[in-house]
């Protein structure tokens, strides 16, 4: 997308969402943000999310680890009175590890971090054609030695797909391959089952029925980042989550904490 658009329409759809989140409260029920990063800013301090956290805090969320929030919507365990809210991040970037991580830790918070294996594993070449064009953004990954450390200390490690393509054909062979090869991958690395998968993309419209029963009979649990006022999606297969990251502004995320639904 040519940088002036993309300038211009983030400049009009935070103006929009600054006029929208006026007077917005935290909404009861369990909620499952999904980030990706600290921020584009590869300059940007920890210090933002922590931020955004007290923010929360003072808007009356109440944060919770993210298998205590998955249990909790399986289960229909939803409270009445209460905004709980659980994170996760996609993609796998270094900086979940660097800079978020230690805010998490300060925070006494799990969260779940979604990686896809050849960008961990890749050479530089194909490193550099994932980050310029799948992922769009100049970030390198985690190694798997920080996952490693994240899953010892309590954190979910799910799988995002081998290469982080969208899911959206029926072609069996290649959604297994990036589905289950995905997740024989980082058990293989890790020593431990992966129950989570989240699907690249996270709209619905990046992976096909044929997709969500090979993911569904691979995973306990898998995760969109769409269609967030339901917490289902795919009659019951797909637990939504809602975008944000953690630069955005109070409002907005706090904006993004409606009421939602089975």
């Amino acid at each position: 997308m040519n940088s002036i658009i993309f300038t211009t329409r983030k400049f009009l759809r935070n103006r929009l969402l600054d006029i929208l989140s006026i007077n917005s409260v935290p909404k009861k029920g369990v909620h499952i943000l999904n980030g990706h990063f600290l921020s584009l800013n590869p300059n940007a301090n920890p210090e933002i999310f922590q931020h955004l956290l007290e923010g929360l805090q003072k808007k009356g969320v109440e944060f919770i680890n993210f298998e205590d929030a998955v249990n909790r919507i399986v289960n229909k365990n939803i409270p009445q009175n209460k905004c709980l809210v659980a994170f996760t991040w996609d993609d796998g970037f270094e900086e979940c590890f660097t800079k978020i991580k230690p805010v998490l830790d300060a925070w006494n918070l799990k969260a779940a971090f979604f990686i896809n294996p050849n960008f961990v594993d890749g050479d530089l070449r194909y490193r550099e054609h994932f980050k310029r064009n799948i992922v769009l953004t100049d970030k390198n990954p985690m190694t798997w030695e920080m996952i490693r450390t994240l899953a010892n200390q309590g954190h979910v490690i799910g799988a995002h797909t081998l290469d982080h393509l969208p899911l959206n054909t029926d072609d069996t062979a290649f959604l297994k391959e990036q589905i289950e090869g995905g997740k024989n991958e980082i058990e293989k690395q890790l020593d431990v089952e992966v129950k989570h998968f989240a699907f690249p993309y996270g709209q619905l419209k990046y992976i096909s029925d044929v997709g969500v029963e090979i993911a569904s009979k691979a995973f306990p649990f898998v995760y969109s980042q769409d269609n967030y006022r339901r917490y289902y999606s795919f009659n019951g297969k797909v637990i939504n989550r809602r975008h944000f990251e953690c630069d955005w502004p109070l409002n907005h995320v706090v904006y993004f904490l409606k009421s939602k639904s089975f």
